[in-house]
C-alpha cells in the first residue's frame, strides 16, 4: 500500500475489514498480505475490475455491489471499513453513510480518503495538468459536507489529517502517467495531456518529485 495511505496502525484491535469500492483490489489485497490473520472483503460496481481483482488471487472475499445503494453485507458485519478515492463517485451520500453505519459493529471505524480544495491545489497532478482543477473541484464533495452527512448517519468524527507522499519521476511512474492512470487524467484532451507530460518530464530532468496528498477522514460508530 502507498506510504501516504496506510491503515495498518488502525487495524490492531479489529478482526473484520471491508473496502468500499475496491476496484481491482490493490489496497485490500495489500492489507491482507500484511495482516493475514484478519478477515477481508471488498465490493465494487465494476464487474470487470472485480474479475481482474479475483484473477490476482488473494484471501479477500470480493462481491458485486453499488456503494450508492444498499451494501451487499448484513448488519454489524465489519469492525473497519474504508474507501479510497471513491466518495466523489457516490450519487447518494446520505445513503452511503447510512449503509456504512449499518454494516459497522458498535465501535467500528470508517476511513475515507478523498481530496479537498487544499489538497487539490497542492498536489502535483494539478501543477502539471492545471486544466483539470475546475473539473476536480466540481467532482469532490467538500469536507464539511462529508462531516455533516456522517453526523446525520450517526458516525462521529474521530480524526482528520492530510497524508503526503513523494514519488520519483522515473520511468515506471512516467509510464503510469502516460497511460492516464487516474480518472481525472482521462477527462483531459489529448493536447492537454501531452502538454502536461512535457512539464512532468522537464521536472523529472531537474530531479523533482511527484507530490501526492490526500485528506484522510476517520469516523467511528459509537458503542
Amino acid at each position: 500500500m502507498n506510504d501516504e495511505v496506510s491503515f495498518s496502525d488502525r487495524l490492531r484491535r479489529v478482526r473484520t475489514v471491508l473496502e468500499i469500492g475496491c476496484g481491482t483490489g490493490n489496497y485490500i489485497r495489500a492489507l491482507a498480505e500484511s495482516r493475514s490473520e484478519l478477515v477481508y472483503a471488498g465490493f465494487d460496481l465494476s464487474e470487470a475490475m472485480l474479475h481482474e481483482a479475483r484473477s490476482r488471487g488473494s484471501k479477500v472475499t470480493l462481491v458485486h455491489g453499488d456503494a450508492s445503494k444498499e451494501f451487499p453485507f448484513p448488519n454489524h458485519r465489519f469492525a473497519f471499513t474504508f474507501a479510497v478515492d471513491v466518495i466523489h463517485h457516490i450519487e447518494d451520500l446520505s445513503r452511503f453513510f447510512s449503509e456504512a453505519h449499518r454494516v459497522l459493529v458498535p465501535g467500528g471505524h470508517l476511513v475515507i480518503v478523498t481530496d479537498s480544495e487544499d489538497t487539490l491545489n497542492r498536489r502535483s497532478l494539478t501543477a502539471f495538468f492545471p486544466e483539470i482543477l475546475a473539473t476536480e473541484r466540481n467532482r469532490y464533495p467538500t469536507i464539511a459536507r462529508l462531516h455533516r452527512e456522517a453526523d446525520r448517519a450517526g458516525l462521529r468524527l474521530d480524526s482528520e489529517e492530510q497524508a503526503v507522499g513523494r514519488i520519483p519521476l522515473d520511468g515506471e511512474f512516467l509510464g503510469k502517467l502516460q497511460a492516464k492512470c487516474s480518472s481525472a487524467m482521462r477527462l483531459m484532451t489529448t493536447e492537454q495531456h501531452a502538454a502536461g507530460m512535457a512539464r512532468v518530464r522537464a521536472a523529472g530532468a531537474r530531479g523533482e518529485e511527484w507530490l501526492s496528498c490526500y485528506d484522510v477522514l476517520h469516523y467511528v460508530r459509537p458503542d
